[in-house]
């Protein structure tokens, strides 16, 4: 009896298909128009305030920071992000920096910036003033490239999803590595199609970077297939199905981890981008889509093509296992004694 698992499987063609026009729609639209990229972070302005805490101790930091906060409010001023680095000088000093969108008003932050320069004189238990050097500064920022920071991100992704591969051919089989290879190409230029046929605004390269996301993603949830495959192949009661059943049987006891770890990851990301600044909001949400993307490739199109990789590798086993010569030679001794 077909279960609705193994009537999956033979969907390959719709998989193929659908992959197919999504890749060649996304090659001939890249070739028109490109990706819909922004070579640059957009531009944007910051408050800085820069202050000693060896003599003001570290308690003072959140004092500076909530009059810096009082005073945004007062001037009706909404931050995107709020950063505290230290010096690499070993002074003991930090600076406090908040990131605004370029068409907050500049009067605005002036006078944000004349009260909290007020404030910012703390005094001891005895009311003696602390010898706190702070330093007030607002700035425009000019965008900032993504170029090398994605170029990096997404060669190492990259690398790292080849190495899982060749990992997953020593540990489960060179037929679970193929079905990988070929799901993992299917993830990289769908998520790469996607993205040419949307439009959606992205960071320049940005498209690299989620390509190989999806890369690694898939062979994160493909491994968790295999996993499982192994030990249920192991199991004598699979030895009776065909490549198709095995298969498919395999993937009802692996589908709902994998979906939940795909869920997961995709949590993840959306959770990274609402709470992070909204320039880098607009770099980390479209991950969501490469996410999306390996879940379609580990749970649909890899497991189709495993069937048929399975069924080749395991002809090949079968004409070359010592065990199964030996019953063939023990066979063929007994036919003769029969003879004789």
């Amino acid at each position: 009896m077909m279960t609705k698992r193994l009537k999956s499987l033979k969907l390959w063609p719709i998989f193929v298909a659908v992959s197919a026009v999504v890749i060649l729609a996304g090659v001939i639209l890249y070739a028109l128009f490109g990706f819909n990229v922004s070579a640059e972070k957009p531009e944007y302005k910051t408050f800085e305030v820069q202050y000693n805490v060896v003599v003001g101790l570290n308690e003072k930091e959140e004092d500076v920071q909530k009059i810096c906060k009082e005073a945004f409010a007062a001037n009706s001023l909404s931050y995107d992000s709020e950063e505290v680095f230290e010096e690499v000088t070993g002074s003991g000093a930090k600076r406090l920096v908040y990131e605004f969108n370029v068409s907050v008003s500049d009067e605005s932050l002036a006078k944000a910036k004349s009260s909290v320069e007020e404030k910012l004189v703390f005094t001891d238990a005895e009311g003696k003033p602390l010898a706190i050097e702070t330093t007030v500064t607002v700035n425009a920022v000019k965008g900032e490239t993504f170029r090398e920071q994605s170029w990096r991100a997404a060669v190492a992704i990259a690398v790292g999803a080849v190495v899982v591969l060749v990992y997953t051919g020593f540990r489960f089989g060179w037929a679970s590595a193929l079905s990988g290879l070929t799901g993992m190409v299917n993830s990289v230029f769908f998520t790469l199609g996607f993205f040419a046929i949307t439009r959606i605004p992205v960071f320049a390269l940005a498209p690299l970077l989620y390509a190989a996301v999806a890369a690694i993603s898939f062979m994160l949830l493909w491994l968790l297939h295999c996993m499982k495959m192994r030990d249920n192949f192991k199991n004598p009661e699979f030895a009776r199905f065909d490549a198709g059943e095995a298969v498919a049987a395999s993937l009802k006891t692996s589908d709902k981890f994998v979906c939940f770890t795909a869920g997961a990851l995709g949590i993840a990301v959306a959770l990274v981008g609402l709470v992070a600044a909204a320039s880098v909001r607009l770099l980390v949400l479209p991950a969501i889509v490469a996410v999306a993307v390996s879940l379609y490739s580990a749970s649909l199109l890899a497991p189709s093509v495993h069937v048929y990789c399975k069924r080749a590798f395991d002809k090949i086993k079968r004409n070359k296992s010592p065990k199964y010569s030996g019953k063939k030679k023990s066979k063929e001794g007994i036919e003769e004694q029969t003879n004789d």
